[in-house]
C-alpha cells in the first residue's frame, strides 16, 4: 500500500511544479493500468511525496535558521548595550583615579562607546510617496511676502 500524499501547507505554494502534478495526474488517471521501466503513477507520486518532504525540512531549517539570527541579533545587541555601559564605568572609574594615566590613555584610545546596532528593517514595499515639490517650487511662487498679492 503506498504511503499518503504529503499535502502541502496552505500557506506554501506546493514544491510539485504544475505541469509535473498534471503528469502524475495523467498517469494516475487515464494512464493508471500502464507502467513503463521505472515509471507508473506510484514511482511519480512517491518522488512528488520525497520532493514535498524535502521542502518541509528545507523549511524548517530556514525556520530554525532565522530563529537562530534574530537570537544572535538580540545578543549582539545585549553584549553592545553591556559594552557601552562597562565603558560608562570605566570613565567614571579613571575620572575617580586620575594617577592612572595609563588607564586614560586606553580608554581615550578605545574609539566612542559600541553603537547598539538597530534592528534590520525590511526592504519597504510599494510605490515611493508622491512630492509635490512643484507646488513650493521657488521659481513657481510669486515674489515678495505671502500675503501680498503678486505685481503685475
Amino acid at each position: 500500500m503506498a504511503a499518503p500524499s504529503l499535502v502541502p501547507d496552505l500557506c506554501t505554494p506546493d514544491p510539485v511544479p504544475a505541469d509535473v502534478r498534471a503528469v502524475i495526474e495523467l498517469f494516475s488517471t487515464q494512464l493508471a493500468k500502464v507502467a513503463f521501466p521505472d515509471v507508473d503513477a506510484a514511482s511519480l507520486r512517491r518522488e512528488a511525496d520525497e520532493l514535498r518532504a524535502e521542502a518541509t525540512n528545507v523549511a524548517r531549517a530556514r525556520a530554525a535558521l532565522d530563529a537562530a539570527e534574530a537570537a544572535r541579533a538580540r545578543r549582539e545587541v545585549a553584549l553592545a548595550a553591556t559594552a557601552a555601559r562597562a565603558m560608562a564605568y570605566a570613565r567614571i572609574y579613571c575620572d575617580a583615579h586620575p594617577e592612572r594615566q595609563p588607564l586614560a590613555s586606553a580608554i581615550a584610545n578605545l574609539t566612542t562607546a559600541p553603537a547598539i546596532a538597530p534592528a534590520p528593517i525590511g526592504k519597504r514595499r510599494g510605490r515611493p510617496p508622491r512630492r509635490s515639490a512643484e507646488l513650493f517650487d521657488a521659481a513657481t511662487l510669486p515674489s515678495g511676502p505671502p500675503h501680498e498679492p503678486p505685481i503685475s
